[in-house]
Formats: structure tokens, sequence, C-alpha cells
């Protein structure tokens, strides 16, 4: 898949939700509540409700993109280009690339983005995108919005 592609892919919010989702799988999702490990997804809440004490957590909390109004699909995005591009990576590119008219909030979440990257495995989390995604193609398609560009 070229890169161009891939960024368009990463720009489907649907499956950004998704692949963000099977990622907090692989990672692990705990309660807050009770500390249970075991946990099933309620799609018309797009939250995990944990087996045992019933608690529900959103997708966002507990990570990275906690407390964030931003798409799902930028963490994806900021990744993706954050690893590839390394300290050449500018926050104008990465508002650029989705649309948002805003520099603050972006400035906010790259730092959160970095930060992140910097406390993990990069290859790791790459190596996990990548699956995700290709999983996610190849399984599903490949999105509307991706295939028109």
């Amino acid at each position: 898949m070229q890169a161009s592609n891939l960024i368009d892919l990463y720009k489907n919010e649907k499956v950004a939700i998704e692949a963000f989702k099977e990622f907090r799988l692989r990672k692990g999702v705990t309660c807050k509540k009770c500390g249970g490990t075991q946990h099933y997804w309620l799609s018309p809440k797009q939250q995990f409700q944990c087996k045992q004490c019933r608690f529900r957590t959103t997708l966002q909390s507990g990570t990275v993109l906690e407390g964030s109004k931003l798409p799902i699909s930028y963490f994806f995005i900021a990744v993706y280009m954050i690893l590839k591009k390394g300290n050449a990576f500018t926050i104008h590119e990465f508002q650029v690339q989705t649309g948002h008219k805003y520099y603050e909030p972006l400035y906010d979440f790259i730092r959160k983005v970095k930060v992140y990257l910097n406390s993990n495995d990069q290859n790791a989390i790459l190596i996990d995108m990548v699956e995700l995604f290709g999983y996610y193609s190849v399984t599903h398609g490949a999105p509307e919005e991706a295939s028109h560009s």
C-alpha cells in the first residue's frame, strides 16, 4: 500500500475507530472500578463494558487520547507522520493533512502523541498499525473515502 493510500485510509473515522478498538483490545482494557480485565464491546454506546461489574469505559479512556475532542483518525495520522518524518514533522503539515482549522489543539495533541511514542516501542506501534489497517482493508474492503482519491 502506498503512503498516500495509507494516509487516506487513516483519515476514515470509521476505520480509525475500529482500528483503535482493536488496538485497545491488544493492549488490554482494565476496569477503573473493579480492576477487571475482561470486557465486551457495546456497539450502540461505542464503549467497553466490564464483564464483572458492568462499568463502562470509553474508547479513549486511559489512553493518549483521553480528554481529546479530536477525531480518533488524527491519532493514526499523527503516528504515521511522526514515524515517517521524525524531527522534520511539522504541525502545519499535520494541519494540512487533517484539514483542521485551528493550530492550538493540534499542538497539544501532537505533543501528547510524541510523548506517547517516546515512552513506548515505536516499532511495535508501527507493526500494530500496519496489521490493524491491513486486516481491516482485507476483511472489510477499502473504505469509500480512500478508494476515490
